[in-house]
């Protein structure tokens, strides 16, 4: 996957603490976990991968 653009995301402290939890769990960085969420999310929501017409 090409990573070409950046995403500057506000979250709390504790969504902030869930996450770099979850990461340091996975031996993950932070980035890579933010990844991971959000392709979950869209492929929940059969988004993901988009169709290429």
């Amino acid at each position: 996957m090409k990573k070409d653009l950046v995403l500057t995301v506000r979250v709390d402290a504790e969504m902030n603490s869930i996450v770099q939890s979850l990461a340091k769990k996975d031996d993950r960085t932070v980035a890579w976990m933010l990844r991971k969420l959000i392709t979950e999310a869209l492929e929940a929501r059969g988004i993901w991968p988009l169709e290429k017409k």
